[in-house]
Protein backbone atom coordinates (compact mmCIF):
# COMPACT_ATOMS: atom_id res chain seq x y z
CA UNK A 1 0.00 0.00 0.00
CA UNK A 2 3.07 2.42 0.91
CA UNK A 3 4.54 2.06 -2.33
CA UNK A 4 1.20 2.29 -4.04
CA UNK A 5 0.75 5.88 -2.66
CA UNK A 6 4.48 6.82 -3.28
CA UNK A 7 3.99 5.71 -6.98
CA UNK A 8 1.00 8.25 -6.94
CA UNK A 9 2.57 10.86 -5.62
CA UNK A 10 5.56 10.57 -7.70
CA UNK A 11 3.12 10.18 -11.04
CA UNK A 12 0.93 13.83 -9.75
CA UNK A 13 4.68 15.61 -8.91
CA UNK A 14 5.41 14.41 -12.95
CA UNK A 15 1.68 15.75 -14.24
CA UNK A 16 1.86 18.93 -11.62
CA UNK A 17 5.71 19.90 -12.95
CA UNK A 18 5.51 20.85 -16.38
CA UNK A 19 2.25 23.61 -14.85
CA UNK A 20 4.79 24.71 -12.14
CA UNK A 21 7.36 25.53 -14.68
CA UNK A 22 4.64 26.64 -17.42
CA UNK A 23 5.35 30.39 -16.21
CA UNK A 24 7.44 31.92 -19.22
CA UNK A 25 11.04 33.07 -18.56
CA UNK A 26 11.09 37.11 -19.11
CA UNK A 27 14.27 37.47 -21.53
CA UNK A 28 16.97 38.81 -18.91
CA UNK A 29 15.87 35.26 -17.41
CA UNK A 30 15.90 32.78 -20.59
CA UNK A 31 19.49 34.18 -21.81
CA UNK A 32 20.89 32.33 -18.96
CA UNK A 33 18.36 30.01 -19.07
CA UNK A 34 19.05 28.96 -22.78
CA UNK A 35 23.06 28.57 -21.95
CA UNK A 36 22.42 26.27 -19.03
CA UNK A 37 19.87 23.97 -21.15
CA UNK A 38 22.38 23.44 -23.73
CA UNK A 39 25.08 23.28 -21.82
CA UNK A 40 23.71 20.13 -20.01
CA UNK A 41 22.58 18.89 -23.50
CA UNK A 42 26.15 18.81 -24.96
CA UNK A 43 27.51 17.54 -21.44
CA UNK A 44 25.15 14.25 -21.75
CA UNK A 45 25.80 14.03 -25.42
CA UNK A 46 29.82 13.88 -24.06
CA UNK A 47 30.46 16.64 -26.57
CA UNK A 48 33.70 18.32 -24.19
CA UNK A 49 34.65 20.62 -26.71
CA UNK A 50 31.60 22.19 -27.43
CA UNK A 51 30.48 22.09 -23.64
CA UNK A 52 34.41 23.74 -22.09
CA UNK A 53 33.16 27.12 -24.22
CA UNK A 54 30.62 27.54 -21.54
CA UNK A 55 32.93 26.96 -18.83
CA UNK A 56 34.10 30.01 -17.07
CA UNK A 57 37.99 30.03 -16.46
CA UNK A 58 37.68 30.46 -12.97
CA UNK A 59 35.30 27.80 -13.04
CA UNK A 60 34.78 25.59 -10.09
CA UNK A 61 31.98 22.72 -9.96
CA UNK A 62 31.21 20.03 -7.12
CA UNK A 63 28.78 17.18 -7.16
CA UNK A 64 28.12 14.24 -5.25
CA UNK A 65 29.65 12.57 -8.68
CA UNK A 66 33.05 14.65 -7.65
CA UNK A 67 35.67 13.46 -5.32
CA UNK A 68 36.63 17.11 -5.10
CA UNK A 69 35.85 20.41 -6.52
CA UNK A 70 36.59 20.47 -10.72
CA UNK A 71 38.26 23.47 -11.86
CA UNK A 72 39.34 23.96 -15.61
CA UNK A 73 42.96 22.43 -14.54
CA UNK A 74 40.61 18.94 -13.53
CA UNK A 75 38.24 19.15 -16.64
CA UNK A 76 40.20 16.36 -18.01
CA UNK A 77 39.76 14.45 -14.91
CA UNK A 78 36.15 15.26 -14.34
CA UNK A 79 35.74 14.44 -18.41
CA UNK A 80 36.90 10.61 -17.86
CA UNK A 81 34.84 10.33 -14.95
CA UNK A 82 31.58 10.97 -16.29
CA UNK A 83 32.46 9.19 -19.71
CA UNK A 84 32.51 6.39 -17.26
CA UNK A 85 28.79 6.80 -16.55
CA UNK A 86 25.61 5.10 -17.82
CA UNK A 87 24.20 6.17 -21.37
CA UNK A 88 21.34 8.87 -20.87
CA UNK A 89 18.30 8.12 -23.00
CA UNK A 90 15.98 10.59 -22.45
CA UNK A 91 16.46 13.93 -19.86
CA UNK A 92 14.22 16.93 -19.38
CA UNK A 93 15.70 20.03 -17.15
CA UNK A 94 12.94 21.98 -15.12
CA UNK A 95 13.99 25.69 -13.60
CA UNK A 96 13.03 26.31 -10.22
CA UNK A 97 14.29 29.83 -10.06
CA UNK A 98 16.18 31.94 -12.55
CA UNK A 99 17.46 35.52 -11.32
CA UNK A 100 19.33 37.81 -12.93
CA UNK A 101 21.75 40.96 -11.32
CA UNK A 102 23.14 42.72 -13.86
CA UNK A 103 25.76 40.19 -15.22
CA UNK A 104 25.45 37.18 -12.77
CA UNK A 105 22.60 34.49 -13.12
CA UNK A 106 21.93 32.02 -10.42
CA UNK A 107 19.83 29.08 -11.41
CA UNK A 108 18.19 26.43 -9.62
CA UNK A 109 16.73 23.69 -11.58
CA UNK A 110 15.78 19.52 -11.50
CA UNK A 111 17.61 17.81 -14.10
CA UNK A 112 15.41 14.17 -14.71
CA UNK A 113 17.43 11.49 -15.97
CA UNK A 114 16.49 8.08 -17.57
CA UNK A 115 19.58 5.83 -18.17
CA UNK A 116 20.59 2.81 -19.29
CA UNK A 117 23.28 0.21 -17.93
CA UNK A 118 25.38 -2.37 -19.91
CA UNK A 119 23.00 -4.81 -18.25
CA UNK A 120 19.60 -4.16 -16.26
CA UNK A 121 17.06 -2.11 -16.62
CA UNK A 122 16.84 1.88 -17.05
CA UNK A 123 17.36 4.01 -14.35
CA UNK A 124 15.71 7.15 -13.04
CA UNK A 125 17.62 9.71 -11.08
CA UNK A 126 17.03 13.03 -10.55
CA UNK A 127 19.41 16.10 -9.68
CA UNK A 128 19.28 19.25 -7.87
CA UNK A 129 21.10 21.67 -9.50
CA UNK A 130 22.35 24.83 -8.20
CA UNK A 131 24.54 27.28 -10.85
CA UNK A 132 26.06 30.71 -11.40
CA UNK A 133 26.14 31.89 -14.69
CA UNK A 134 28.42 35.40 -15.15
CA UNK A 135 27.55 36.91 -18.56
CA UNK A 136 31.25 38.02 -20.42
CA UNK A 137 30.56 39.71 -23.30
CA UNK A 138 27.70 38.72 -24.89
CA UNK A 139 28.25 35.05 -23.67
CA UNK A 140 27.17 33.34 -20.47
CA UNK A 141 29.65 31.41 -18.88
CA UNK A 142 29.39 28.77 -16.06
CA UNK A 143 30.93 30.01 -13.11
CA UNK A 144 30.31 27.57 -10.58
CA UNK A 145 27.39 24.49 -9.61
CA UNK A 146 26.78 22.15 -7.03
CA UNK A 147 24.19 19.32 -8.03
CA UNK A 148 23.10 17.02 -5.66
CA UNK A 149 20.91 13.91 -6.23
CA UNK A 150 17.46 14.82 -4.94
CA UNK A 151 15.84 11.48 -2.56
CA UNK A 152 12.41 10.33 -3.99
CA UNK A 153 10.16 7.94 -2.00
CA UNK A 154 11.62 5.15 -3.38
CA UNK A 155 15.11 5.63 -2.04
CA UNK A 156 15.99 3.40 0.82
CA UNK A 157 18.35 5.87 1.91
Amino acid sequence: MRSMIITLLQLTVLAIAPMASARDLSKQQLEPWSALVEQVGLELNRDWAAMKKFIHPKGCFWGESNPHPVSMKSYAYYTKLVSGEDKVVAHRLVPVSVVVVGDVAIINSYLHLLTRPKEGKQVEKILRLHNTWKKEGDRWLLLATYNTVAKTGGDEK
